[in-house]
C-alpha cells in the first residue's frame, strides 16, 4: 500500500532550528520543488533523516557519514543553482553556513523553465542576480593551481569551471531584465534555467569568494533574501578584489559589450542591480559604520568561500566597507 507523502514546508532562509517537525518514520524519498531554499532545506532534511542528529551537526566540510535519503530537486527559480551543487546553505548562531558534502548533490535535477513563468518580479529579480554572481564569481575564483588541496570539491577556477561559468554569465546577462519585466518571455525564462544551472555546475567546481561572503554575513544579520545580499555585497567585493583582477574586469566588460576598462564591469552590476530593483548600499539594510566590525568579523569565518577568493582576504576588508561611495 503506498502511503500519501508528507508535504513539508521550507521557510524562505532556513535556519540550523526550523527542523524540529521533520516525519519520525522510514521514508522512501524527498522530492524538493522550490527554490534555493527550498532545495537546500530538503539536502539537509535528507541528511538528518538518514543519519539522526541536527543539521547543525554537520556544519562544515565532508561531515555527512554516509549516504543521504533519495532526493529529487525540481528548482522552480533561476538562481542558486542548488540542484547542481554539493552545498546546503543554513543559518547557524546568526551566521550563514554550508554543509557541504558530495553526497548532498541530488540523484536528480528537473531543471524546466516553465516552472518559473509565474514567479513575481522580485523573486526572479533576486533569485536571478545570485545566478549573475555565481557565473561572475567562479569565472573570477583563484585558478585551482593555488588553492591547497580540501575535501571539498571547490578547488578554484579551471579551464571546465571556466568554460560553464562563461556560458553562464552570457545568458544571465543577456536575458534577466528581460525575465524580470517579461515573466512569461520563453526565451529570457528559458535562458535563465540554463544559465543558473550551468552557474551552480561552474561554482561547485571553482568555488566562489568575497561578494557571496559578504552576502552570507548580511543575510545572517538580517534575515534579508540572498539576492538582495547579494545585491549589496557586490560593488564592495569586486572593488576589494580589483588589484589583482584589473585585466580580468576589463576583459569580461569588453566581451559583454559594456566598456573597455575594469571599472567597466563594476559599473554594469551597479546598472543591472538598479535596473530591476536591487538594494545597492547596506545603510537599506538599516545598518552603519557600527556595524562594519561584525560583519568583517562574520565575513573572515567564511572560510569555505575565501578560499577560493582571487584576493586573501583578512581584516583590511573593513577599509573597503567603510568607504561610503561603496556601501552606502
Amino acid at each position: 500500500m503506498i502511503e500519501s507523502p508528507t508535504t513539508y514546508y521550507a521557510p524562505t532562509e532556513p535556519a540550523t532550528a526550523d527542523f524540529e517537525d521533520l516525519p519520525t518514520g522510514s521514508i522512501d524519498g524527498i522530492i524538493a520543488l522550490g527554490g534555493g531554499s527550498c532545495i537546500d532545506t530538503a539536502k539537509l532534511a535528507a541528511v538528518v533523516l538518514a543519519h539522526g542528529g541536527r543539521p547543525a551537526d554537520y556544519l562544515g566540510v565532508d561531515r555527512v557519514p554516509g549516504p543521504i535519503a533519495p532526493l529529487v530537486a525540481i528548482p522552480t527559480t533561476s538562481g542558486t543553482g542548488s540542484q547542481a551543487t554539493q552545498t546546503a546553505v543554513v543559518t547557524h548562531d546568526g551566521v550563514k553556513r554550508g554543509v557541504s558534502d558530495e553526497r548532498l548533490r541530488p540523484d536528480v535535477a528537473l531543471v524546466d523553465p516553465e516552472l518559473t513563468y509565474g514567479l513575481p518580479r522580485a523573486v526572479t529579480a533576486r533569485s536571478g542576480f545570485d545566478a549573475f554572481v555565481h557565473a561572475l564569481e567562479s569565472l573570477l575564483a583563484r585558478d585551482y593551481r593555488w588553492v591547497d588541496p580540501r575535501p571539498i570539491t571547490y578547488q578554484g577556477a579551471n579551464p571546465v569551471s571556466r568554460a560553464l561559468a562563461w556560458r553562464a554569465l552570457t545568458l544571465v546577462h543577456g536575458s534577466l531584465e528581460r525575465a524580470v519585466f517579461d515573466g512569461r518571455n520563453r526565451d529570457a525564462r528559458r535562458a535563465m534555467s540554463l544559465g543558473s544551472h550551468l552557474a551552480g555546475m561552474a561554482f561547485s567546481a571553482s568555488g566562489l569568494g568575497a561578494v557571496h561572503a559578504l552576502a552570507s554575513t548580511l543575510g545572517g544579520l538580517t534575515d534579508r533574501p540572498h539576492g538582495a545580499c547579494l545585491a549589496a555585497s557586490i560593488r564592495p567585493g569586486l572593488y576589494y578584489n580589483l588589484p589583482v583582477r584589473r585585466e580580468q574586469y576589463a576583459a569580461i566588460a569588453g566581451a559583454l559589450g559594456v566598456g573597455t576598462d575594469p571599472f567597466s564591469l563594476l559599473e554594469e552590476c551597479d546598472r543591472l542591480r538598479e535596473t530591476i530593483g536591487l538594494p545597492g548600499s547596506f545603510t537599506e539594510f538599516d545598518l552603519s559604520e557600527e556595524d562594519v566590525d561584525a560583519i568583517v568579523e562574520n565575513t573572515l569565518l567564511q572560510e569555505r568561500r575565501l578560499a577560493t577568493n582571487p584576493r586573501e582576504v583578512t581584516a583590511d576588508l573593513r577599509e573597503v566597507l567603510v568607504d561610503p561611495e561603496l556601501t552606502g
